[in-house]
């Protein structure tokens, strides 16, 4: 296994424990609203880390010169395989 593939697989594994504990903040917000009279979030019962984390949206598009680099990198390594 490569060390990309580590950090991938890390970061997999992160999300899905993510999820896990969203769920969990959600079913305690959810038991917490019904047993109380004042108006709560649902960051107000568990925070997490990723609460404060800024959520910036990354450009994901790919050049032209970008796809003719990637062409030729997938031909050159096609030729040693």
């Amino acid at each position: 296994m490569t060390f990309g593939e580590i950090e991938t697989f890390l970061a997999g594994f992160y999300r899905r424990n993510r999820e896990t504990w969203e769920q969990t903040r959600i079913l305690g917000y959810i038991i917490a609203q019904a047993n109380s009279t004042k108006k709560l979030k649902q960051t107000d019962i568990i925070r997490f880390p990723w609460d404060s984390e800024d959520i910036e949206i990354k450009d994901t598009s790919v050049s032209d010169e970008d796809m003719k680099r990637l062409r030729e990198m997938a031909k050159q390594i096609e030729k040693t395989l």
